[in-house]
């Protein structure tokens, strides 16, 4: 029997074929373009774009004019409120605090029955109940306050400024000791007090991590609508944005997307996740505009050129996409996913001769997936090189099992995983199979090698594998062999 090539047609997406419709012919299976949307960097730590800086900040003096206006008023009521609070700031008290503000709400619980309530009865239960630690009871004596006397605003705004930025500093202080738990609470407690898109983001970037996103989106909803700086802005932006298009609502994040974009044309990432967002309206047109704008800059980071190229290459601009492939391998050469997208995107290109030695790099690194050696093969077909195009085709057919698309991803601060499947093609069910993985830093530099035990499943049938390890030091990469080989 003759054993020829064909090349199958380019596409935007191409189709996994495994045998062409003759059995005499050998068919080429391409990969695709790895556009997963949280598209991981081997480093450490969360991919999540997180807030502001952990900075803690001081509390804002008092206005004394507004406190004059505030104060003006009241009755005996009030005046017996002001006893208990004179007794709490007391040395000599017998009683607690905490009795003495319970003492000074009973006092004021008649001015509750007036029909002209006086204004200080508000600002005095609030301190109370600030007293309390009542944060609830706080904000609605506050609010009425605020209403019922415009002039206090200014004071109003101090308080629960005040009040808000001890939980607030709590919070972050419980964030860097790496208790979220109590960090969220803290959080939480402040945004009773006071709607500052601070705690509000942060607390919505705990929510995210724990997969709460009902609870994140709203913390993100209420930090835009507060508003605050910059940094505020694009995170609350940025992660609503993506809990909606992770939830299927496309339009929604394109809506956000496109607001933030807008208001800070500047911003990188904002212009990178509103091209993707396009993309996924499918508006490509618009979306490319933007990826090739962005394709001109020279301070994207590895992450930022990845999501460059998967954008430009699913709106089939392969050779722009090999540009900024290019660009991310440069700063990742061991990253498993740039070095197939980079040779998927020059396969697309027509760039044969560039595709070669990365083709061969892949086969050995990655010696048990197919794909890589359909690429190698059509590299060396389109250069004339059909001995060594079938060559390759004959490695592959060797094959008694392969993986399919294993993956390295970060699991914590020191843990990695690598994740895939493993496929039995003519091999004995049940047999096992060793792998030796060994780990590289960013570098190249070789870590450590771990095994990785396979088990064949039945024949042409499917098992998923992994392989959890740990690392004080950044791996950058991977690769794999038989054990023995």
């Amino acid at each position: 029997m003759r054993t020829c090539l064909r090349r199958f047609e380019r596409q935007g997406r191409m189709r996994p074929v495994d045998r062409c419709a003759t059995g005499s012919q050998l068919c080429v299976e391409f990969g695709t373009v790895t556009y997963d949307r949280t598209y991981r960097t081997m480093t450490r730590g969360d991919i999540r774009y997180l807030a502001v800086g952990l900075a803690a900040l001081a509390t804002v003096p008092g206005s004394a004019s507004a406190q004059e206006a505030c104060v003006e008023g009241g009755n005996s009521a009030t005046r017996s409120a002001e006893v208990e609070f004179a007794l709490a700031a007391s040395r000599d008290d017998t009683r607690s605090q905490e009795d003495r503000y319970k003492r000074a709400l009973e006092k004021l619980e008649r001015n509750w029955e007036l029909d002209h309530i006086p204004s200080r009865s508000y600002l005095l239960a609030a301190n109370a109940y600030l007293g309390l630690r009542d944060f609830a009871g706080a904000d609605s004596m506050l609010t009425i306050l605020a209403n019922v006397e415009p002039v206090c605003a200014d004071q109003v705004a101090e308080i629960r400024f005040n009040s808000w930025v001890g939980q607030y500093n709590a919070g972050i202080e419980q964030m860097q000791a790496g208790d979220e738990d109590t960090a969220l609470q803290r959080f939480e407690t402040a945004n009773l007090i006071n709607k500052d898109a601070r705690s509000l983001a942060y607390a919505g970037s705990i929510y995210q991590t724990r997969g709460e996103n009902e609870l994140a989106a709203e913390r993100y909803v209420a930090a835009l609508a507060a508003g605050g700086d910059d940094a505020i802005v694009r995170t609350a932006s940025i992660n609503l944005a993506g809990l909606r298009r992770s939830a299927g609502d496309n339009a929604g994040a394109l809506e956000i997307y496109s607001a933030y974009a807008t208001a800070h044309p500047d911003d990188i990432l904002g212009r990178l996740n509103f091209a993707i967002a396009l993309m996924d309206a499918e508006r490509q047109d618009e979306a490319q505009l933007i990826f090739e704008e962005l394709l001109a800059r020279d301070d994207l980071s590895f992450g930022q050129w990845s999501q460059v190229g998967i954008g430009l290459y699913r709106a089939q601009s392969f050779a722009p996409a090999a540009i900024a492939f290019e660009r991310a391998y440069e700063l990742n050469p061991f990253n498993k996913e740039t070095l197939e997208n980079l040779a998927n995107s020059y396969y697309q290109a027509e760039r044969f001769e560039e595709l070669l030695p990365l083709a061969q790099e892949l086969t050995n690194r990655y010696p048990l997936e197919r794909v890589n050696f359909n690429l190698l093969a059509n590299s060396r077909r389109e250069l004339g090189d059909l001995d060594g195009a079938l060559a390759a085709l004959e490695a592959r057919d060797g094959m008694s099992f392969e993986l399919l698309r294993p993956r390295l991803s970060p699991v914590s601060e020191s843990t990695y995983s690598i994740e895939g499947q493993v496929m039995n093609r003519d091999g004995a069910p049940g047999s096992t199979h060793t792998i030796g993985v060994t780990f590289v830093d960013e570098m190249g530099t070789d870590l450590f090698t771990e095994p990785l035990e396979l088990t064949l499943p039945a024949g042409q049938e499917t098992a998923a594998f992994s392989l959890q390890v740990e690392s004080e030091e950044i791996i950058g990469g991977f690769r794999y062999e038989l054990s023995g080989s």
